[in-house]
C-alpha cells in the first residue's frame, strides 16, 4: 500500500509537468527539495539570475510592475516569457537537441526507472549520481515498450536552462554495448550531465509523459 501511495503521488507530480505548474510540499507528496525562498516567490527572477543574466523590475504606463531579463548582448524579454522558454538571447533561442540521437538511445535494450522509497528523500537536479534511498520501480525489457517511450523524444526539441526543482525520477537506459545513460525527470523536464546538454533541460512532449504515467500505473498494480 505504501508503494501505491507513492506512485499515486508521483503521477500527480508528473501531470503538473504538462501544465507547467510549480509544486509546493505537502504531506505524503514526493520529496520537496530545499529551495531559495526568494526564488520560490518569483521563480522567473531566480531563473534569469541563475543563468547569469540581469533581472530588472519595471512599471508599465499604468503603474503595474513586471520583470525583464537582460542578456549579455543587451537584448531583453519579459522574465516570465523567458521562464517559459518563449524568448531569450539569440544564442539560447538556437539551442535544440535530438536526445535519442545524441545519447544513442535507439540502442536501448533495458530501462530502469528509479524513484524515492519515501517522501523524506531529498532529491533535486543538483544531486548526482543517485541519491540514497532511491529504488527501482519500473524495469523495461520489452522492445515495443522501450520504443513507445523513446519515439516522442526522437525529434529535435528546444533546450532551455533549468530551474532548480525536484527531479524525483532517474531513468537509466542500458545500451547494447553495456553503457548506461542516466537522465533525470522532474518538473523542470529532462536533465542530464552529458556534455551535449549539460546545464540545459528538455520539456518532454505530452506523448512521452502519457507513456511514462502509464508505466507507473502498470508498476503500481502488483505492489504489495
Amino acid at each position: 500500500m505504501r508503494r501505491l501511495f507513492l506512485l499515486a503521488s508521483s503521477l500527480w507530480l508528473l501531470s503538473l509537468l504538462l501544465m507547467g505548474c510549480s509544486v509546493s510540499g505537502s504531506t505524503g507528496a514526493p520529496p520537496t527539495p530545499t529551495i531559495d525562498q526568494a526564488k520560490l516567490a518569483n521563480p522567473a527572477a531566480g531563473y534569469c539570475r541563475d543563468q547569469g543574466y540581469r533581472f530588472e523590475t519595471r512599471k508599465d504606463d499604468v503603474g503595474n510592475e513586471y520583470g525583464v531579463c537582460i542578456f549579455d548582448d543587451g537584448s531583453e524579454c519579459n522574465a516570465w516569457a523567458y521562464f517559459r522558454g518563449e524568448c531569450g538571447s539569440e544564442k539560447a533561442k538556437k539551442l535544440a537537441l535530438n536526445l535519442v540521437e545524441a545519447a544513442e538511445l535507439d540502442q536501448t535494450v533495458h530501462i530502469n526507472i528509479f524513484a524515492p522509497k519515501t517522501s523524506s528523500v531529498d532529491v533535486d537536479v543538483s544531486r548526482q549520481p543517485r541519491a540514497p534511498g532511491m529504488e527501482v520501480i519500473v524495469q523495461i525489457d520489452d522492445p515495443q515498450t522501450i520504443r513507445a517511450l523513446l519515439d516522442p523524444l526522437n525529434k529535435t526539441l528546444p533546450l532551455t536552462p533549468p530551474v532548480r526543482c525536484p527531479a524525483p525520477y532517474e531513468l537509466q537506459f542500458t545500451l547494447k554495448n553495456g553503457e548506461n545513460v542516466v537522465i533525470f525527470l522532474g518538473l523542470c523536464g529532462l536533465h542530464g550531465d552529458q556534455d551535449y546538454w549539460r546545464g540545459m533541460t528538455i520539456r518532454p512532449p505530452e506523448a512521452f509523459v502519457i507513456q511514462f504515467n502509464q508505466l507507473l500505473e502498470q508498476a503500481g498494480a502488483p505492489a504489495k
